[in-house]
C-alpha cells in the first residue's frame, strides 16, 4: 500500500475524542495491499484499541462453520448482536493477509481447542509420521486424511475447523481423526483454557471405528 492510502488507513484508525475503542472495516483489498511491516506497524499502535471486521472470505468461513459445527460457534459468536458480529482485535491482522490461514479457532471457553502448532507434533510417533508423509509427497503419492492434517501442522499453526473447511470435509470425520492422532501419540494434546471440559484425550475414537481416507 502507497504511503497516501496507508497514512488515511491509520486515520480511520484513530480513536476520536472521548472514544477508548473503536470498530473498523477494512476490505479484503486493503488487507492484501499491506506489506507486513505496515501490517505490524498497526497491530502494534492499534493493538489495544482497535477492532476490525473479518473480511468478507473470514465471514464465510464462519457462515459455514456456524452450520458445521453450531456449538463452536456459540462459544465464539453467541450473545453478539448482528451489528457487532465478526469483529476481532486488529492485533490477528497479519493472520488475515493472503496466503495465511484466517482467524484462529485456538481461544474456545466451552469447548476442547483443537488448534495444533509443530510444537504439538511428538518426538517419536509424530516425527516419524511426518517423515513418512513427506516420503509419499516426494513420490508423488496420495496422502490420507491424518497424513494431510499432520503435515498441515507441520507447515504452520492450524484448527480442526479450518483444515475441514481447506479440505472440504465433515467437521465429524476430521474430529474423529484428530482423536485418533491424539490416540496414537502423534500429536500432543494443545493446551486447553481452564474453562475446558475434561482433556480431550478422554474421548478416542470409539471400539470398531475406523478413520475415513482421503480421495
Amino acid at each position: 500500500m502507497d504511503t497516501r492510502e496507508f497514512n488515511d488507513l491509520k486515520e480511520r484508525l484513530v480513536p476520536q475524542g472521548e472514544e477508548t475503542l473503536i470498530t473498523a472495516e477494512l476490505s479484503g483489498e486493503e488487507i492484501g495491499a499491506l506489506t507486513e511491516e505496515q501490517a505490524a506497524e498497526l497491530v502494534e499502535t492499534y493493538g489495544g484499541t482497535t477492532l476490525v471486521r473479518l473480511p468478507e472470505k473470514e465471514q464465510e468461513f464462519f457462515a459455514w462453520l456456524k452450520e458445521e459445527d453450531r456449538v463452536v460457534w456459540d462459544d465464539l459468536w453467541e450473545g453478539v448482536e448482528e451489528e457487532d458480529l465478526y469483529y476481532v482485535s486488529i492485533a490477528h491482522l497479519k493472520a488475515l493477509m493472503p496466503g495465511k490461514r484466517g482467524f484462529p479457532i485456538c481461544d474456545l471457553a466451552e469447548n476442547p481447542n483443537f488448534y495444533f502448532t509443530s510444537d504439538d507434533i511428538t518426538e517419536e510417533n509424530g516425527k516419524t509420521y511426518v517423515e513418512h508423509a513427506l516420503e509419499v509427497i516426494t513420490e508423488k503419492g496420495d496422502l490420507s486424511m491424518d497424513q494431510a492434517f499432520v503435515i498441515e501442522v507441520w507447515r504452520g499453526p492450524i484448527d480442526l475447523w479450518r483444515f475441514a473447511w481447506m479440505y472440504n470435509l465433515p467437521v465429524g470425520e476430521v474430529r474423529k481423526m484428530v482423536h485418533w492422532l491424539l490416540k496414537e501419540e502423534i500429536l500432543a494434546v494443545p493446551t486447553q483454557r481452564e474453562e475446558n471440559p475434561a482433556p480431550i484425550e478422554s474421548a478416542p475414537l470409539e471400539p470398531g471405528e475406523s478413520l475415513p481416507e482421503s480421495e
